[in-house]
């Protein structure tokens, strides 16, 4: 009994079975196809209602399950920088989509924090600017980053923060599945939709990476191709855990201060992956990283941190702040949404509704919930849509930048002390770095003016 217990190997077990089950509730029910719904989501679904916060069948140890999604932010960050860095163009499509990604998600923020400051005045004291900046958190970056800084800010002055950050992203993936597949069938009875296949203009460009290179089997007694990639991915981790307890002990009278680093731990991972890839591609050793492999890890990962992320969902933490909760998702919902299709027509010269549809996958949950989205209408991503939406989503990561590490921090120091001012500033900077993205969306990728305004799909 000693190995099993409080050894979180039977957390993980339970994790297994709910995805193999999810996986056979697909195979049998074929309407599950239709829905678009992630395997890894249905069976965090399930984990949800079977786990302690309803049946109470299953005894998931939510304090588990959290540490499980903390670290696998990070590790897919780590195997997705070790992969071969993208050399390809970005096409007209790819820098509407650049740009697109991190606008909405300032809009998100700018509506969260709007939020914040009309609940602060009708109970008549400050709330935590966090909360508000969940909303981009949870929708635009996953469960992994909002479940990260949400525990960061709990020592900062968000009750449950940790919690209220994986309820956010849970009600991301739910639009991205509940509305996104509606709206495509909408679109289908309009005409919105091209065949995403054909590319006369050729507009997706060339593939974003190259082949990857073949799979070899290993020298005798050397190590397994997997086990080298795992063991890559541990050995950068194991830096960043380095410079997490360097930083924690440098600052260990600063303990707000090292709360919010220990929450920026993925971007450190990822940097450090970056940077060590580009270091094997120069010096003289042979490289036996292999592109499919780490693909396959951070896929994984990606499944068993979902999956995980419903499953530590307590529903008390959702009920204690309901109507904030859902006054915020609901407006940031329908606002993203309606900009995703205004915008399509106007933003994407080839494929509009089917880059856009991209965009709202990915702006209400992520780069994978997008192209699930996709994938009803072109299901092997074969058309250049996927690619311009994976082009136009690694840029992204430079022009969202602002919002992790400038705005967010900006909005939640000194609090509470600092309330409302550090929001106004937060929304100050929301409005600059939005006019900027506006700017370059009109005067560096290809948006078109497009009247009437208010018509959703100008024909002009």
């Amino acid at each position: 009994m000693v190995f099993w217990q409080q050894s979180g190997i039977v957390q993980l077990l339970m994790i297994a079975g709910l995805l193999l089950l999810a996986a056979g509730i697909r195979r049998i029910v074929q309407r599950f196809w239709d829905i678009v719904m992630p395997d890894s989501m249905v069976a965090g679904i399930i984990g949800l209602i079977l786990g302690p916060s309803l049946l109470a069948v299953l005894p998931f140890d939510t304090d588990f399950l959290e540490k499980v999604v903390y670290h696998a932010l990070a590790i897919v960050f780590i195997a997705i920088g070790l992969q071969t860095p993208v050399k390809a163009k970005a096409t007209g499509n790819a820098r509407s989509m650049a740009i697109g990604i991190p606008l909405l998600a300032m809009i998100q923020g700018a509506v969260g924090l709007v939020v914040v400051l009309v609940w602060a005045a009708m109970r008549g004291s400050p709330v935590f600017p966090g909360f508000g900046l969940m909303v981009p958190l949870g929708f635009s970056q996953g469960p992994g980053q909002a479940l990260s800084l949400g525990k960061a800010w709990e020592s900062m002055g968000l009750a449950d923060g940790g919690q209220i950050g994986l309820i956010m992203a849970a009600i991301g993936f739910g639009w991205c599945a509940i509305v996104g597949v509606p709206l495509i069938s909408i679109a289908r009875k309009r005409g919105w939709t091209e065949d995403p296949g054909r590319d006369p203009d050729s507009a997706g460009g060339a593939d974003a990476r190259p082949p990857p290179r073949e799979l070899r089997l290993p020298p005798p007694g050397g190590m397994e191709p997997l086990s080298l990639q795992l063991a890559a991915i541990g050995t950068v981790y194991l830096l960043c855990w380095l410079i997490l307890w360097g930083a924690a002990n440098a600052l260990i009278e600063k303990g707000q201060l090292v709360a919010l680093i220990f929450g920026f731990h993925f971007i450190i991972s990822g940097i450090l992956a970056m940077v060590a890839r580009r270091l094997l591609d120069v010096v003289p050793v042979p490289n036996r990283l292999h592109d499919g492999l780490l693909g396959r890890i951070a896929g994984t990962t990606v499944d068993v941190a979902t999956c995980a992320a419903f499953c530590a969902i307590q529903i008390a933490v959702l009920k204690a702040n309901l109507l904030p909760i859902l006054v915020t998702t609901t407006t940031a919902g329908v606002v993203t949404m309606v900009l995703c299709v205004w915008a399509a027509r106007r933003a994407f010269p080839s494929h509009p509704f089917e880059h856009a549809v991209v965009l709202f996958g990915c702006s209400t949950g992520t780069m994978p919930t997008g192209l699930a989205l996709l994938r009803v209408l072109d299901p092997e991503l074969r058309g250049p849509v996927a690619t311009s939406a994976v082009l136009g989503a690694t840029a992204a990561i430079i022009f969202g930048a602002p919002l992790l590490l400038v705005v967010i921090p900006a909005a939640t120091a000194g609090f509470p002390g600092s309330f409302p001012g550090t929001v106004y500033m937060a929304l100050g900077m929301i409005l600059v770095w939005s006019v900027v993205l506006v700017l370059l969306l009109r005067f560096a990728a290809p948006f078109r003016i497009m009247r009437p305004f208010t018509d959703f799909w100008p024909r002009g």
